[in-house]
């Protein structure tokens, strides 16, 4: 590659690689002696000092930085008392002499006058030039489990107080986890802010972020525009990341049964990882304050949620000596289905224990128009080197990709790089795809210096507030909840395998020293390879999706709860939120292929249609994501979704959205949730027309605006429905009707029996089977909400109940406040719950219950 270039070319690369070391170790030296204003002063207290992280990397890391700042306090608090022979017995001497020299012990501290006597402490201050009070910053790093933090958190605030315009701040500093799926980091968020901590107050520690090569990979694409005009799906072919670990568990089974492989590592590190190569760059230097965090929670959000089947795959290691169902080996297929930039390149991110070898990698693959031959670039965060044949961190670019240095990286010689040859290079499994002449190598720093990371965590949560770094090791809570958004759908799959028999997991069972050689295609869809070393824990594994499935048994409500009628019968789903959003997706992928394999066209050209209503609230937006997901992986369902499909909304909110000010994250119409949890997220050959989408347009949200709406939409009910019904068999109904329903019983935007329609309240079935076949006087109508936004447009109760096939969907611990509803004795059927008015219209052969299996549905059977 060297000797191909002009001599004036690599005379200006022999300079950027002389100068820019130089220059970025100045700018560190400046950043270094100016990380805090003058008059500030830092105190930090460790909570857990004397746990297992701390000893290893906290303690090293900032014996380190107080070498470089020697005015920064430290203390260690515990709850109780802290037996100085054991501590730290195993460091190296320097270490434990430092600590007993430099930090002070605080123990027994348990309450608040424990934590009083820790704000007691006289910080190390000098007073401004001008004569102002310093700014003292009481950093508190909390390394104890999560269920702590709050309690801790709320201790601090009460004891330590800190008045607005205080030159005193408290700060809190978290470690992973960060709660064990949304819902919880979500509930975790809450318990700090109930405990009086502002989110500028929270620092979250992903120490992966600063790890050199990741902490300089922002400024590397920065440095180089040719390769960042490369980075998009016209160019890049697929991207890998992997965090491989050739140990197992070991002494951390306790904390890794409950946790599993996807939320130890890949929930954090590896998505961290691949957002710092997918996302893009500032638009301007330097960066506005927050837009490292809004871009990631960005990009995040752009993702496909991970519910294919095909798109994951789990296991654990022969030998694991934790629950069968938890995972320590997965691999999934993900795709940004909402970028125009990665639109259509496949993600195959994979992490476990006890593989081959130890590395943490990202490759991007590229198909150059003008090249005849793959590039590649290999982010390598770090590994064995023997088994990877890298010696240390670095980036390698193939020679198409035309890389140059950065501030913070420098040009590698290639012997320098790998090894390359003697007894070693038989024995190594290299990472690179092609002959090491084809690179350029940039590394970091040296091996040294990058064994531990909490040094640069350190670091950065000493320096000043004022400063806006292009990189971060710290998360906000945004980027955390949309990460843990993306894999909660992964978790609750293998949590679904789980609740099978032993014998019947999913979860295949792998060997010691495995090299992860799975099979994936550009779908993003991966399969185990065929090899008899990866078992099956049974023969039954294979049966997997069947054992999944969820089976509807007829029941019958019980007469006194359904006003005394005995013909209250419907089909009953059981399952897990995840499961049933599965079959239910997959029995409506099933009907619409019917319809399109069976269309036919008619007298008047037309093709059949498949009429499918959809609500807007949570109940069914994994049903829709799981729609979506099964058009990607088949072909067939795409055409059919794309000539025969026609959705519509149950019901609407009389509200109007100012494109200008409202983003459709924040739009409170149901349309917008169908439009992002389901159009968005359909493959370019599943795209509906306009005309197949049918929703209420509302020009004004007051009562006038809101009727003329319903209007027009009842009228476009008719004119679709009834002319269907004329010109074939089919009756002038939806083919399929999915229903949210929600804790006070209510069906679509049907709060009340006065919103049916009069005869359906109490007429006998067989009348309203008649009346229904009579067709509807109205399709379309306003209702009244209890709550904001009060004006709402629902279908009728008519067009629901002559649909072919209506779902009540009940899921979430909230709902069981709906079913307690039925159970309840009522003086009239006015009483009678919105959806047991339907569901008895609707009747067995065309209503089915799906109901969360959490939820207790006994006591009205």
């Amino acid at each position: 590659y060297w000797m191909k270039q002009p001599c004036w070319l690599l005379l200006w690369q022999l300079a950027l690689a002389l100068l820019l070391p130089l220059l970025h170790a100045s700018m560190c030296a400046a950043a270094s002696g100016s990380a805090a204003p003058a008059s500030a002063s830092h105190q930090v207290f460790i909570f857990g000092c004397t746990g297992d992280l701390a000893q290893r990397y906290l303690w090293p890391a900032f014996r380190l930085v107080q070498l470089e700042r020697p005015s920064l306090q430290l203390h260690c608090v515990t709850r109780g008392s802290l037996n100085a022979d054991r501590f730290l017995a195993g460091a190296e001497p320097e270490l434990r002499d430092w600590f007993f020299e430099k930090v002070k012990l605080h123990q027994g501290v348990r309450d608040r006058a424990g934590y009083e006597r820790l704000c007691s402490q006289d910080p190390d201050e000098s007073p401004a030039p001008d004569g102002a009070i310093s700014s003292r910053r009481r950093i508190f790093y909390l390394s104890i489990p999560p269920r702590s933090y709050a309690d801790v958190a709320r201790a601090v605030q009460l004891a330590c107080p800190h008045p607005a315009g205080s030159p005193t701040s408290n700060e809190f500093v978290l470690e992973k986890p960060f709660g064990s799926d949304a819902e919880s980091a979500e509930s975790l968020a809450a318990e700090l802010a109930e405990a009086g901590v502002s989110e500028a107050q929270l620092h979250r520690v992903d120490h992966y972020l600063a790890k050199p090569v990741l902490a300089s990979l922002l400024q590397f694409r920065q440095a180089n525009p040719h390769l960042e005009s490369l980075l998009s799906s016209a160019h890049v072919t697929r991207v890998e990341a992997a965090i491989w670990e050739s140990l197992g568990v070991e002494d951390r089974l306790a904390f890794y049964d409950s946790e599993g492989v996807i939320r130890d590592v890949m929930q954090n590190h590896l998505t961290e990882m691949l957002s710092l190569l997918l996302m893009d760059l500032p638009p301007s230097e330097p960066p506005p304050p927050d837009w490292l965090e809004s871009e990631k929670s960005r990009l995040l959000a752009a993702y496909c949620p991970l519910l294919g089947e095909r798109h994951l795959l789990a296991g654990r290691y022969a030998g694991f000596g934790g629950s069968s169902a938890t995972p320590t080996f997965a691999a999934a297929g993900l795709t940004v289905c909402r970028s125009a930039r990665w639109q259509s390149v496949p993600i195959f991110a994979s992490a476990g224990k006890r593989l081959a070898f130890k590395a943490s990698f990202i490759r991007l693959r590229f198909q150059l128009a003008t090249e005849r031959t793959e590039d590649e670039l290999l982010v390598f965060v770090g590994g064995d080197a023997k088994a990877t044949g890298l010696a240390r961190p670095l980036i390698a670019c193939s020679s198409g990709l035309r890389c140059r240095p950065s501030a913070g990286l420098s040009v590698l010689p290639s012997n320098e790089a790998g090894l390359s040859s003697g007894e070693d290079a038989a024995e190594t499994e290299s990472l690179l795809r092609f002959p090491t002449d084809r690179y350029a190598f940039f590394s970091a720093v040296s091996e040294q210096e990058s064994q531990n990371s909490y040094v640069a965590v350190v670091r950065q949560l000493l320096r000043s507030s004022s400063e806006s770094p292009i990189n971060s090791c710290f998360v906000g809570l945004p980027s955390l909840l949309a990460s843990w958004r993306l894999w909660d759908p992964a978790l609750a799959a293998v949590a679904d395998l789980a609740e099978l028999d032993d014998e019947d997991s999913g979860l295949r069972v792998y060997p010691s020293k495995w090299l992860p050689d799975l099979i994936a295609n550009q779908r993003g869809q991966l399969q185990w390879p065929a090899s008899p070393k990866i078992e099956s824990p049974s023969s039954k594994a294979t049966q997997t999706t069947k054992a999944l499935q969820s089976t509807a048994n007829l029941i019958r409500l019980d007469p006194a709860v359904c006003n005394g009628a005995s013909d209250c019968e419907f089909l009953l789903h059981r399952g897990s939120p995840l499961s049933l959003s599965r079959q239910l997706a997959f029995r409506i992928a099933s009907k619409v292929k019917e319809a399109f394999i069976a269309s036919t066209a008619t007298v008047y050209g037309q093709k059949n249609q498949f009429h499918l209503a959809l609500p807007g609230g949570q109940s069914a937006q994994m049903l829709m994501q799981f729609l979506a997901a099964l058009s990607r992986d088949d072909d067939t369902l795409a055409n059919a979704f794309a000539t025969t499909l026609h959705i519509w909304v149950t019901d609407e909110r009389c509200v109007h959205d100012d494109p200008g000010s409202v983003t459709q994250n924040e739009s409170q119409l149901n349309s917008a949730v169908i439009d992002r949890n389901f159009l968005q997220q359909l493959p370019s050959a599943a795209r509906l027309p306009l005309h197949h989408l049918h929703f209420p347009r509302l020009l004004t949200a007051d009562v006038a605006g809101c009727r003329a709406a319903a209007d027009a939409y009842a009228s476009e009910v008719d004119n679709w429905l009834n002319f269907r019904s004329n010109i074939s068999a089919l009756p002038p109904s939806f083919d399929f009707v999915v229903l949210g329903v929600g804790t006070d019983g209510h069906a679509a935007s049907l709060f009340s029996p006065h919103d049916l329609d009069k005869w359906d309240r109490s007429m006998p079935i067989s009348s309203a089977e008649d009346q229904l076949s009579q067709g509807c006087e109205q399709s379309a109508r306003v209702t009244n909400s209890p709550k904001a936004p009060f004006l709402r447009i629902s279908l009728s109760s008519c067009r629901i109940a002559s649909s072919s096939e209506v779902a009540f969907i009940l899921v979430s611990k909230a709902k069981q406040a709906a079913i307690d509803l039925i159970a309840k004795p009522r003086e009239t059927e006015l009483k009678t719950p919105i959806y047991v008015h339907l569901l008895r219209l609707v009747g067995k052969k065309r209503g089915r219950l799906w109901v969360d299996h959490s939820l207790d549905f006994n006591n009205i059977v």
